[in-house]
């Protein structure tokens, strides 16, 4: 849930730990692309209040987990037990990225634009533009929280969704309270295909 509350930030930026915190700000440089782009890939995200109880228990992974190789590894052994409590197949820490994009776009009704700005993607063929225009943080938050106030509607409605997938992270992560509540990601309006 983390990477979702943060707009899809990848495990090798969380692994990393190249971000600082600054005002309610979580900034960085994405490292997937930050040496292809002249702003080096540079994004400030907002930490919500769900979002820092995580951030501080996470702010040592490299510790943790000796490359973000390893991190990928254990995310996946979690996601697969999650995949198989939950009935959907194959699912990735990747998906909360492409959760947030899509929420944000098809559901929240943000523009791709927008989304994108989120995603800290650059469009090509907007590329011109984009040197002439100042970064605006607030629309990120603006996404950001159009989609957390979706989930928050979501996980009302799927509480026993939340319940289940709550004790399986119980188990994996042996804690005697839940720290995610991955119910949005997997609530039935997000993936109206899939039978729960």
């Amino acid at each position: 849930m983390l990477s979702f509350y943060l707009c899809g930030m990848n495990a090798v930026d969380l692994h990393a730990h190249n971000y600082c915190i600054e005002n309610g700000r979580i900034e960085y440089n994405r490292s997937k692309t930050k040496g292809k782009r002249k702003d080096n890939a540079f994004i400030s995200i907002r930490v919500i209040p769900e979002a820092k109880p995580l951030l501080y228990k996470y702010r040592d992974l490299s510790k943790r987990y000796s490359t973000s190789e390893n991190l990928n590894k254990a995310l996946s052994k979690g996601m697969h037990e999650i995949s198989q409590l939950t009935r959907i197949p194959d699912i990735t820490y990747y998906w909360a990225r492409h959760s947030f994009a899509n929420l944000a776009r098809n559901i929240c009704r943000k523009s791709k634009d927008d989304v994108a700005l989120a995603l800290n993607h650059v469009d090509q063929s907007r590329k011109t533009t984009g040197i002439y225009l100042a970064k605006d943080w607030s629309i990120v938050d603006e996404v950001q929280i159009a989609v957390i106030m979706l989930l928050k509607k979501l996980d009302r409605r799927d509480a026993s969704l939340n319940y289940r997938i709550s004790k399986v992270l119980k188990r994996l992560f042996n804690k005697s309270k839940p720290f995610l509540r991955p119910v949005f990601i997997f609530g039935k309006r997000v993936f109206p295909r899939l039978k729960l």
